[in-house]
């Protein structure tokens, strides 16, 4: 077992306790004896061990020699929290491998009662154990007290059980059993991911099932003819299905290995089965049960291989310390523990003492007795929260309760939702509501006539009304009637913001068609391509686009916005036209596809109409407040900049280009025309940020569209600014979700919840609805869902779904969760976690942790080289500082990450580079980096040779397992294109060439060849 305690890196985690606390005072003296007597009969419990460098070398200590000292403890103060925590001090105190007592034991004096703890080591104790020696020290103690010799057995000496060597058959059997099993696959959708060092810490919240869960169990045990423990595991296995284990799924299971002829063996005898049961959603449960039942009892007739000699079997997923068979434990004991019990004629009373410790993820120890089950759910707290634990026992029970209803009901149809879960989640959806008036072009209309006057849209000097966008929109309307354009048409608008472009979408509505919007800055063959796909059959411009010439494709001039007419609005408007029908087209936008061609996606008039009431209700916009229109027309993302002023009656104020890159030019806009509202993506607001930060006091700024960092959101919030974080795919409108930025903001933010006629979804993988906390696919239904793609039916059927309750809905490819509040939380694109080496990496947590750094303003990573192979993470980073910081980037990395997940070159850019959207270009950074040339292996001497023969060597190495030019002294390997493997190789021709043995975790301690040479100085100076 000592290989254990090499790999878990906190020895306390190793720590059992067995306490007990009377009604009176216990005889210190006899108590000692006692004790004395105990220890001296087992050879186990005097078993001691010596650390000599990675291994443990184990000795008995004589009964003669050995002493259990006991530590007393006088006016112990028990805290509000209760007993067990303030006991877990004295337990979790470290054990030293010196050749003293792995085990302690402590009196502690209260007015209550006293209180015994003994504290071991798990080398020499398990849990069943304990049963033993309560039982056999509260006799010893009862005769010395009454003057008694002792029963004569209880001083006979036990010899140390060694188990058997496992046999053939069993390792043939779980070599047989663990074939291709991925242990990667054992991760959970909720919680955190794995960290870069663990400190193993855990928690535990306990629940007792109600007794109607209790029944359903009892029905199930007759139902399914199988026995409770079965069924509880068969429910966990589809727990952790439910919550993104599996479907291969591996559940450790504690069982005593100890002779059948004696039981009663005291020591460390537990073994953990890797219980394998692939859960298969279209199955139901009593198949699921079955399934299990064979793997339980098929492990245990082989449980005598432990869990060290299979470990190998399968590849190590995470953590180096992480058990490779199993990261969730399921432990039944039926009629579990001690109850009240007589020491020396005083009641006594067992007390549970948890070290505070967990070496797995969750562990659910379940304790069954006639009247209750209580479930006890042990956790790492540095995987899930106390939240995350709570929530998965409450889903337990309510599963059970599902199963009851139907056995036979195929176990992927059944939702593992509590009531928590249904009413958060019931509640952020609960969004149906009615606007007044229903459209943008009834408000538009609405405006015109009753404050004709009122300015619409400021453009530099240029201030024009809602009366003159009007009437330049109907001359619009009849220069496309007279064309023969009208409902279901396309018209193309490819020109810069500006009075015209406002009035002109407006014309082309009123005629019943919808807009394709163009950047006229793009390339002449893109331009035509989306001319063609589209069949846009006009195009209004306001510059020769180099276009070739087509009678059936017109290109026409924005009509130009008419001079005011007093008389005209004195006079008023002719009644509005026939209303705007909702589910009418407004317009087709293209966005880039995965395939590299362009998908174009159709948008109704309900969705714009929806954003533009919401969002007028939500920012406070009203006629007298100011909007700056900043992003470009064919960027969705323009839709709240063009249309709540619209609708709200209040003014557009259009920015230059240069406005979203030189914040000189934004800051005298804002002095300017004082805008209220301000939209920008965190690559603009980044760029400008310095600029204009003084000004935006009392104002809202709109941001998303990429994942905003954290940093960035505080800066904004320290400039008195309302900040909201928004989110929505181009497929179902600008924004549908809503989320105001706290002040107190913490290290994540969310996009907050669906606005008004908008419905969100967290879904599985097979499509399943997800509860809160657990991540998945963001689905879309309501308003702002569109009609598809543009004769694109093969990806209408796999990107849109149909809901039981809310209808249509869209798979967004955004990975989130719901948020015990209604708020959502967004982790990146599904399509951007890729698998490295054996190892599930989230590109955007991986930028996330990049952003963290006080030197970086922006962060974005990517995969260069083959993924299954030699492929290795490149950051690219804004830095705030001067010079190189890829060495202070590693390392505050390797502090926030996995080590699989730090990137192994780090490359500084003055700006990120972004496309059309405004979005970061990761294709053109693929472009940069593989053309790139890492030179960020340190500074100081830029020659490869060193006057020290050790660290020439170890550059040599370096070089060679590199493959790279540009090492020297102080090259940090991991800086270098360097990775797990790679090092695991460095390590081994490092011990070939100098003959001491460097572990990777020594690399990754000293990743230069000076720092590595001098570790194995000191390695062999030690040695």
């Amino acid at each position: 077992m000592w290989l254990l305690e090499r790999l878990v890196p906190d020895a306390a985690a190793n720590n059992l306790a067995l306490a007990f606390q009377v009604d009176g005072r216990l005889d210190v003296f006899a108590l000692q004896e006692a004790l004395e007597l105990l220890f001296r009969r087992y050879d186990v419990l005097r078993t001691v061990y010596y650390a000599t460098g990675a291994e443990l070398l184990k000795g008995v200590v004589p009964p003669s020699e050995f002493s259990i000292p006991l530590e007393e403890i006088d006016d112990f103060a028990v805290p509000p929290e209760g007993i067990e925590p303030a006991l877990r001090p004295f337990v979790t105190r470290r054990f030293v491998f010196d050749g003293r007592p792995l085990a302690r034991a402590g009196l502690f004096h209260h007015p209550d009662g006293d209180l015994l703890c003994l504290a071991f080591h798990h080398l020499d104790y398990d849990i069943i154990s304990g049963t033993v020696l309560v039982e056999e020290l509260v006799s010893l103690y009862g005769d010395i007290v009454a003057g008694l010799a002792p029963d004569e057995e209880l001083l006979t000496t036990v010899g140390a059980f060694t188990e058997p060597e496992p046999s053939a058959a069993s390792l043939a059997y779980w070599r047989e059993r663990l074939e291709d099993f991925d242990p990667a696959g054992l991760d959970l959708s909720c919680g955190a991911p794995d960290p870069a060092e663990t400190t193993m810490r855990g928690d535990q919240v306990v629940h007792v099932l109600s007794a109607e869960a209790r029944e359903v169990v009892k029905q199930l045990q007759r139902e399914v003819r199988a026995p409770e423990a079965v069924v509880l595991l068969a429910a966990y296995d589809l727990l952790l299905a439910a919550h993104g284990a599996g479907p291969d799924i591996t559940v450790g299971s504690p069982v005593s290995v100890r002779p059948p002829g004696a039981p009663r063996t005291v020591g460390h005898h537990t073994n953990v089965l890797p219980l394998r049961v692939y859960v298969d959603r279209q199955e139901n449960f009593r198949t699921l049960v079955r399934k299990t039942r064979d793997a339980y009892f098929g492990a245990l007739a082989h449980a005598g291989v432990t869990v060290d000699s299979i470990s190998e079997l399968v590849p190590r997923a995470g953590s180096s310390w992480r058990n490779r068979l199993c990261r969730h434990l399921f432990n039944y004991f039926p009629q579990l523990g001690m109850t009240d019990f007589e020491v020396a004629g005083q009641r006594a009373w067992p007390i549970v003492v948890e070290n505070g410790f967990s070496k797995f993820d969750l562990e659910f120890f379940i304790a069954s007795a006639e009247d209750r089950i209580t479930v006890n759910a042990r956790y790492s707290t540095e995987k899930l929260d106390r939240a995350d634990a709570q929530a998965l026992l409450l889903r337990y029970e309510a599963l059970l309760l599902s199963l009851g209803a139907d056995v036979d009901r195929p176990t992927g149809e059944i939702q593992v939702w509590s009531e928590q879960d249904r009413a958060v989640i019931g509640a952020a959806n609960d969004t149906a509501h009615e606007f007044d008036p229903p459209g943008v072009v009834e408000a538009v209309y609405r405006h015109a006539r009753d404050t004709p006057q009122a300015v619409a849209v400021q453009h530099g000097d240029r201030s024009v009304t809602y009366r003159q966008i009007w009437d330049t929109a109907q001359s619009t309307r009849a220069t496309l009637a007279g064309l023969g354009i009208g409902s279901g048409d396309i018209v193309a608008l490819a020109a810069a913001r500006s009075p015209e472009l406002v009035a002109t979408v407006l014309g082309i509505w009123l005629s019943g068609a919808a807009y394709l919007p163009v950047d006229p800055e793009h390339p002449v063959q893109r331009v035509t391509y989306l001319l063609e796909d589209s069949g846009a059959k006009a195009v209004f411009t306001d510059r020769d686009l180099g276009l070739p010439a087509a009678e059936d494709k017109p290109n026409l001039p924005l009509a130009p916005v008419a001079a005011a007419d007093a008389a005209a609005d004195a006079a008023g408007l002719a009644p509005l036209p026939a209303p705007v029908d909702q589910e009418s087209l407004a317009y087709l936008i293209y966005t880039s596809g995965s395939s590299g061609r362009p998908k174009g996606a159709l948008l109704p008039h309900r969705a714009i109409s929806n954003i533009a009431a919401d969002y007028t209700v939500r920012l406070r916009a009203t006629p007298d407040t100011a909007t700056l229109w900043m992003t470009t027309f064919a960027f969705d993302m323009a839709n709240l900049e063009h249309y709540v002023p619209l609708y709200s009656g209040g003014r557009i104020v259009i920015a230059p280009d240069e406005a979203r890159l030189d914040g000189k030019v934004l800051r005298g806009l804002i002095e300017r025309y004082d805008p209220r509202i301000l939209q920008a993506t965190p690559t603009t607001l980044r760029q400008v940020l310095d600029h204009v930060e003084d000004l935006l006091a009392g104002r809202v700024v709109v941001t998303g569209a990429e994942p905003v960092p954290v940093t960035l959101a505080k800066r904004l919030l320290a400039t008195g600014c309302e900040v909201v974080n928004a989110y929505g795919p181009t497929e179902t409108i600008t924004w549908c979700t809503w989320g105001v930025v706290p002040a107190g903001l913490g290290d994540r933010i969310d996009v907050g919840g669906p606005i008004r006629n908008i419905r969100m979804m967290v879904l599985a993988p097979d499509g399943r609805e997800l509860p809160v906390g657990v991540r998945g696919e963001v689905c879309i239904a309501g308003a702002g869902v569109c009609h598809g793609y543009h004769g694109r039916s093969e990806l209408n059927a796999e990107r849109f779904g149909e809901h039981p309750e809310y209808g249509r809905f869209y798979r967004s490819g955004d990975v989130g969760q719901w948020l015990p509040d209604g708020r959502l939380e967004l982790f990146g694109r599904a399509d951007r976690q890729v698998k490295l080496r054996g190892n599930r990496i989230e590109l955007g947590e991986v930028e996330a942790a990049l952003l963290g750094h006080t030197d970086v303003r922006g962060a974005a990573v990517i995969v260069v080289g083959d993924r299954s192979a030699d492929g290795r993470l490149v950051a690219f980073v804004e830095s705030a500082a001067d010079g190189d910081i890829s060495d202070s980037l590693w390392e505050y990395a390797r502090t926030e990450l996995p080590r699989a997940a730090v990137p192994q070159d780090f490359i500084v850019v003055d700006t990120l580079p972004t496309n059309a959207n405004e979005k970061v270009d990761y294709l053109a950074l693929e472009l940069l980096a593989t053309t790139h040339q890492a030179t960020h292996g340190g500074t100081g001497a830029t020659d490869a040779s060193s006057d020290d023969d050790l660290v020439n060597q170890l550059i040599a190495i370096w070089l060679e397992v590199l493959g790279r030019d540009g090492v020297n002294a102080r090259t940090n390997f991991f800086t270098h294109g360097g990775h797990s493997l790679l090092g695991a190789r460095l390590v081994q021709d490092v011990e070939e060439a100098v003959g001491v043995t460097v572990k990777l975790a020594d690399l990754f301690s000293n990743p230069t060849p000076t720092a590595l040479a001098a570790h194995i100085r000191q390695s062999r100076v030690l040695s």
